[in-house]
């Protein structure tokens, strides 16, 4: 039998300014603005249609306390149609919205419940009369907290059937940064709390499912750093105190990553139908209007010179959004990244002894030599004056040296080297 049913959510971001996309479409970085707000009337949607006892947020409504009077209003609105239903709504402000940059010249609905910062607060939610559970929070005062705040989680003496703590902070087991409630999960395990409700990290994921502890996300992607299924989680509590969890997706618009593989695409004539045909078949969540989407373009093709000529997949992907745009559905294309490698074997210019196969082995050297290869980056940060753009923009991994690696390397044989057939 159920005794309980919430939505857990956090991050909204409201007022996100969008950049860097507008390019593709002059009115899409004005579409994302709208959908964190358009994210939260969803979750309004869901907490309706699913008759919840209550919607809890875990911080970071705002993306700044000086939001925009419209991200403001729509807050307020979704706050008002939730009251009318009868469903209250208790959050705390988190890091990005903390108390002393709230904007208090608004009156929270009935049924809305802001906690303070001062100390964890204790608000009981009633059902006919009778407590059902026991909702524990604090919100940040400032930007920044530096210390742990689960020590001051302490379950009442008497408590309702259900207990629930709220905190926006990162975990250990995610990450580390000490500007924002840094916490060890083993010290929310040690309370005795039924659910934890966290806010601050934008990817999903279930920490503990006994007792749960939950980062439901941002329930609206706002770039690729932050692609695939965004939304909330809908709890459900049973007798005995049996937790169920159902992540559900809210996002209108979708970032997504597709790696298409064009081995064997050897005609010029056929590129634009073989991602055309690799599109078609991947498949997008029906809750996602838009898809905002990256191409990688791998594989060994007679067609990687073309396709590394200057402006050629510029040109690809202005067709494909052309042609496709305003189609139900299709995606939006942001970039297309050329992955591919020429028909080449390498195994055969290696043991060559020309120029060709001289350079083939040196970079084999830097492959499977990452100090080697390090050394090289360094020389080059020195002597060139590429030095000045990595003070700009810091260290590359070690991945991405690789990759550069690989890039030139190809880039390189695909000019020097005679097309050979693929063992």
């Amino acid at each position: 039998m159920k005794q309980l049913k919430f939505v857990h959510t956090a991050d909204l971001h409201l007022d996100t300014p969008f950049t860097g996309l507008s390019r593709l479409d002059p009115g899409l970085a004005g579409r994302l603005r709208d959908d964190t707000s358009r994210a939260l009337a969803s979750i309004a949607d869901l907490c309706i249609s699913e008759k919840v006892d209550f919607l809890l947020v875990a911080g970071d409504i705002f993306e700044s306390g000086s939001a925009g009077l419209a991200a403001q209003i729509r807050f307020i609105n979704e706050l008002e149609r939730l009251s009318a239903n009868r469903i209250p709504v208790y959050f705390i402000c988190g890091n990005h919205d903390h108390l002393d940059a709230w904007d208090n010249s608004f009156t929270l609905p009935e049924g809305v419940y802001r906690f303070g910062s001062s100390g964890v607060e204790k608000v009981t939610h009633f059902r006919d009369g009778e407590p059902v559970a026991d909702i524990y929070g604090i919100s940040y005062k400032s930007s920044h907290i530096r210390q742990s705040l689960v020590p001051l989680f302490e379950k009442a003496e008497k408590p309702a059937p259900f207990s629930i703590a709220m905190l926006h902070g990162m975990a250990d087991v995610i990450g580390h940064d000490e500007k924002y409630a840094p916490f060890a999960l083993r010290e929310l395990l040690q309370k005795p709390f039924d659910y934890w409700a966290l806010g601050h990290v934008h990817k999903r994921g279930v920490l503990s499912d006994d007792p749960p502890v939950v980062y439901p996300g941002n329930p609206q992607g706002r770039d690729f750093g932050e692609a695939g299924e965004k939304g909330c989680y809908l709890v459900e509590v049973f007798a005995g105190g049996r937790t169920s969890l159902e992540f559900v997706p809210v996002q209108h618009i979708r970032f997504e990553e597709a790696e298409i593989d064009l081995t064997a695409t050897d005609d010029i004539s056929k590129l634009s139908s073989s991602i055309d045909k690799a599109l078609g078949n991947l498949v997008f969540t029906a809750e996602a209007e838009r898809i905002i989407l990256r191409i990688k373009l791998t594989g060994r093709t007679r067609l990687h010179r073309i396709l590394n000529r200057p402006g050629e997949v510029e040109q690809i992907t202005a067709d494909l959004n052309s042609r496709h745009s305003g189609g139900d559905g299709f995606p939006v294309i942001d970039s297309i990244e050329v992955l591919t490698r020429p028909v080449i074997e390498t195994g055969l210019l290696a043991g060559r002894t020309d120029f060709v196969g001289g350079l083939v082995r040196d970079i084999e050297k830097y492959e499977n030599d990452n100090e080697l290869l390090e050394e090289l980056v360094e020389r080059i940060c020195r002597e060139l004056p590429a030095s000045k753009i990595f003070r700009e923009t810091g260290e590359l991994s070690a991945e991405q040296k690789q990759m550069i690696l690989q890039k030139a390397k190809w880039l390189l044989l695909d000019k020097l080297a005679d097309d050979e057939p693929a063992q």
